[in-house]
């Protein structure tokens, strides 16, 4: 059976930390390997982390320059035959997960890089389940989001090693989408392949979840499809640009709680649950 590698980045996670500890204590999978890297947090992080050393195979403390380049710091001691990246207070979905997808993972490569499964978003206050996020590969290959092909949630990837060889393999050039760009650039050479489980429960927001980062996105996405040689679709460019334009003029305009009334109103007008001014 695979080793798995789980990387966590953290920065003053103390208060969520301990989800993704006790997850990852609870698992009936015995090779794993959890490294930790921190932003040199301020808070009590350090010490939750501590709590956890029968399970955390190594982990370090240090100023960097985002979550790409903790991960790339963290890689460097990555001994995984696949690589799974959790954020602080993710957690894997049952005991059991890392177990039914272990043999899947042994028989995946080297037809394929990628492996995922379906993500459980919860809510930030109170954490209830959401929205359970996941479908085939031969659905979600023929759909755009963003300015980019659509792509599952990282949390419930898991990467070959085979993707990490070359120093620093994320793009620290990109602040919110480098894992797409990692991402994106393995579905180029290999299908990934989908396994029908529940992998992670990720709460709503952090950086690439907040409303007001959509512009940051959406430039990145931009340059890595450019770079990359994906061909967006005519009406997929010129809705995105709408939507893009219609949101820019909203935060320009209005105060913040206004502008998520208004985007809920359009999530529950395209038949989606409103998430923006969940309590």
């Amino acid at each position: 059976m695979p080793l798995i590698t789980i990387i966590t980045s953290t920065f003053n996670a103390a208060k969520d930390f301990h989800w993704t500890g006790d997850s990852i204590r609870k698992q009936t999978y015995p090779y794993i390997q959890w490294i930790i890297a921190d932003g040199a947090s301020t808070d009590d992080t350090l010490s939750v982390i501590k709590q956890y050393e029968d399970v955390v195979d190594f982990w370090f403390s240090e100023p960097d320059q985002g979550i790409y380049d903790a991960w790339n710091k963290a890689l460097k001691y990555a001994k995984g035959e696949w690589v799974q990246f959790i954020g602080a207070g993710d957690e894997l979905a049952e005991p059991d997960t890392l177990e039914k997808i272990a043999p899947v993972l042994s028989k995946a490569y080297p037809e394929h890089e990628l492996v995922y499964g379906n993500v459980l978003r919860l809510t930030e206050i109170g954490r209830q389940p959401f929205v359970k996020i996941g479908e085939s590969w031969e659905t979600m290959k023929k759909k755009w989001t963003l300015f980019r092909p659509a792509l599952p949630f990282h949390p419930a990837v898991f990467q070959h090693q085979s993707l990490f060889v070359e120093p620093d393999p994320f793009d620290i050039r990109f602040t919110i989408a480098s894992d797409c760009h990692l991402l994106l650039k393995s579905i180029k050479n290999k299908k990934p392949l989908y396994f029908d489980l529940l992998i992670d429960k990720m709460p709503l927001g952090g950086v690439s979840g907040n409303f007001m980062s959509c512009l940051t996105i959406a430039s990145e996405n931009k340059v890595i499809s450019h770079e990359l040689g994906f061909k967006l679709p005519f009406w997929h460019v010129f809705f995105g640009e709408t939507l893009l334009l219609t949101k820019t003029l909203l935060i320009l305009v209005f105060p913040q709680k206004i502008v998520f009334k208004i985007a809920d109103i359009f999530r529950i007008v395209c038949g989606e649950k409103p998430k923006w001014n969940l309590k």
